[in-house]
């Protein structure tokens, strides 16, 4: 009997689909899956973005990491020499490859059979996600102006937002350059639901394309982030400027750990929080465009998982708000609120480290005392000389 072939699934996008959940479910049940005969080919967890920065080639940020170089051939090694049937592999800036690095990223893999998987929901969210997406890496681009040019302009609207918009989230133009390195039946598209809903369905989804038992993981605690509410992204936004020359490298780390769901939430609480709409004038478009992509996805004959339908959903634009519409006034009272918390956080981290700096000294005192009674247990020859001398005995 023949050995099964092993099979590849490359999910190479879209970014802000669902793909960074992927990547934590992945990595947090590496061990299970590996148990099951699933590869998962990393040995850190962000392996997966410097394996396809070098891949593409690329830098970011304006800079490029020496430790980028190789990287995806060593995923790939790590693949090659799995023993089980499958293996998986998640990043969504992979769907930006050209044809030559498709074609590379492909042969780098066989002889395993290699499939493509592109993750997509309706054409409104992922316009309001990616969009956050720039402003958390501090871009300062108002939210109307990016939509209003890649509507009007596309792939041609101003750098960088035209090409890494249209380029990474319109299927037909991604696994387009996908099919010169792979057969359309091994292209998967996974429609998604709105990203304000259980995370659920993305995991069934992405299970069932790729086989994956579903019950072999873990996902529990592993949320997809939702959109920000108007609010907290025009504030962050409006900090972006002076924050990225003040935080320089950190800034993004200072972000996510610090105003993403936390100072920010915090700040915006008196003001209210409605979730982001899409501009009143782009929704017949945006309904138009979804309807086309569904049908080309269709006619393109790629298989599959969800309802195309999902792509073509009316945006509803009820108790939304857009950003650049939030009032200065509850901007003001926003970023008052952050700064507040944040000086409550500083504050407590200080009085923390005043502790921790009391707990190290208390610990050299335990450890001092600890030797002088040790010694004193245990008195040394010298010491019991001593003590006979001052009692008047004698050794033999």
């Amino acid at each position: 009997m023949e050995d099964r072939v092993k099979t590849v699934y490359l999910h190479v996008g879209a970014p802000t689909a669902g793909d960074a959940f992927l990547q934590r479910a992945l990595w947090h049940n590496r061990r299970r899956l590996g148990d099951a005969g699933v590869c998962y080919p990393l040995t850190s967890p962000m392996q997966h973005f410097g394996a396809v920065m070098d891949l593409r080639e690329m830098s970011w940020g304006g800079r490029r990491d020496p430790a980028w170089d190789g990287a995806w051939d060593g995923v790939a090694r790590r693949v090659r020499d799995w023993d089980g049937h499958t293996a998986v592999f998640s990043q969504g800036l992979l769907g930006g490859a050209d044809e030559p690095q498709a074609r590379r990223a492909v042969a780098a893999l066989e002889p395993a059979e290699v499939h493509v998987v592109f993750a997509t929901r309706g054409l409104g969210w992922q316009l309001i996600c990616d969009w956050q997406e720039q402003i958390r890496h501090n871009h300062t681009v108002p939210f109307e102006r990016f939509v209003d040019d890649l509507v009007t302009l596309g792939i041609d609207a101003p750098k960088p937002y035209g090409e890494m918009f249209w380029g990474l989230h319109d299927p037909v133009r991604v696994l387009k350059i996908w099919e010169s390195a792979v057969p359309p039946d091994r292209v998967h598209v996974l429609t998604l639901p709105p990203p304000d809903g259980d995370p659920g369905v993305l995991w069934a989804r992405f299970c069932a394309v790729t086989g994956i038992d579903s019950a072999t993981c873990d996902v529990g605690g592993i949320a997809e982030e939702p959109p920000m509410p108007a609010i907290e992204v025009e504030v962050l936004r409006r900090l972006n400027g002076r924050l990225g020359t003040a935080l320089g490298s950190d800034y993004e780390r200072v972000v996510r750990d610090h105003l993403v769901g936390h100072g920010l939430t915090v700040g915006s609480e008196a003001t209210g929080r409605a979730p982001m709409g899409l501009p009143a004038r782009h929704a017949e478009w945006v309904g138009e465009r979804g309807r086309e992509l569904a049908a080309s996805v269709r006619a393109a004959g790629y298989r599959v998982t969800g309802d195309l339908d999902e792509l073509t959903a009316p945006w509803d634009a009820a108790a939304t708000a857009l950003p650049d519409e939030v009032p200065d006034d509850e901007v003001a009272a926003a970023s008052i609120g952050v700064a507040a918390h944040l000086l409550e956080r500083l504050n407590t981290v200080r009085d923390r480290i005043g502790i921790a700096h009391l707990h190290g000294q208390l610990g050299d005192v335990r450890d001092n005392l600890d030797r002088l009674l040790e010694t004193a247990a245990s008195p040394s020859t010298g010491l019991q000389r001593a003590a006979r001398r001052a009692t008047g005995k004698r050794g033999s």
